[in-house]
């Protein structure tokens, strides 16, 4: 099929109050609703009020139906609360994300947090033009060193949007997903990220706080670690500009002279930038606990 590029060009951090009643804000305030919804009412009730029938959440490393799996699932009383801090949207209006810390309380609200963490959410327009989510993710990390500054930044930038089959877009952005994780076994993970990451990339690793500075991202990248990713599924919006892709993942570090495996799944989101070529700007690994692996 003959593919019609043309450029977008959207501002880099924009400020909530400043980019006005577009598909963005809208987004925005579907999450927050959604994050009331869960205060207000039980999580459980909140992410079967707003996932999608098809929408995915993940279960000790099982990708999963999470309607399915929350409606077998008995409520509990803790309350989950989170707030998005930075999040993005297709030039279509039909695919975004939103991104920010959580929190756990075992009963009320008046209670003190036992666990903190960040989560990202992937968000699809539905055919009564309501947002839901399609697939829902997350780390634990301790507790951070501050709150979050209470301001959403839509981490956009200048995009390329191609005109193109949506089959087609997604097909290719899972090959090209693949193809990174061919690379990054090849060639680590300093050399593969520097060359696809995005200038606004933010990347969440389990038990430790968000990568968002270029320095911190430096560092992780350096760190002695073997990444391996197998890709499940992808999406891809209608403008060809803004996708994610989503599957198992393997992380090894070395621990008193011996190989530690932890096995999990991954997601990673990736934007196209206005040359056309795909840039990451979140890419997460939740883990399941660790298990000992033979040298």
């Amino acid at each position: 099929m003959t593919k019609t590029v043309y450029f977008t060009l959207l501002l880099f951090t924009l400020i909530v109050p400043v980019f006005g009643q577009g598909p963005l804000l809208t987004l925005v305030n579907a999450e927050k609703k959604f994050a009331q919804f869960s205060k207000d009412s039980t999580t459980k009730a909140a992410f079967l009020a707003n996932l999608a029938p098809d929408g995915v959440t993940f279960v000790k490393g099982k990708v999963t139906n999470g309607r399915e799996s929350l409606e077998k699932s008995p409520a509990s009383p803790g309350k989950l609360t989170w707030q998005p801090v930075a999040a993005d949207v297709s030039a279509a209006g039909d695919l975004g994300y939103t991104t920010g810390p959580w929190e756990w309380r075992p009963k009320s609200l008046a209670d003190k947090p036992t666990g903190y963490g960040h989560y990202v959410s992937l968000w699809k327009k539905q055919a009564d033009n309501s947002w839901k989510v399609a697939l829902d993710i997350g780390i634990s990390h301790p507790a951070p060193a501050a709150p979050p500054v209470n301001t959403i930044r839509a981490a956009t930038g200048i995009r390329s949007v191609t005109s193109a089959d949506t089959t087609q877009n997604r097909e290719e952005l899972l090959a090209f997903d693949k193809q990174f994780a061919n690379t990054l076994e090849k060639s680590g993970a300093a050399t593969t990220y520097k060359q696809h990451l995005a200038p606004q990339a933010r990347l969440y690793r389990m038990n430790q706080q968000p990568y968002i500075e270029q320095t911190a991202i430096d560092q992780l990248l350096r760190q002695p670690v073997t990444l391996a990713f197998f890709p499940l599924n992808a999406a891809v919006a209608e403008s060809g500009d803004l996708g994610y892709v989503y599957g198992n993942s393997q992380v090894v570090t070395t621990t008193g002279g011996k190989p530690v495996k932890q096995a999990g799944n991954y997601l990673r989101i990736w934007k196209k930038d206005s040359q056309n070529q795909w840039r990451i700007v979140v890419d997460l690994i939740a883990l399941e606990p660790v298990e000992q692996t033979e040298k």
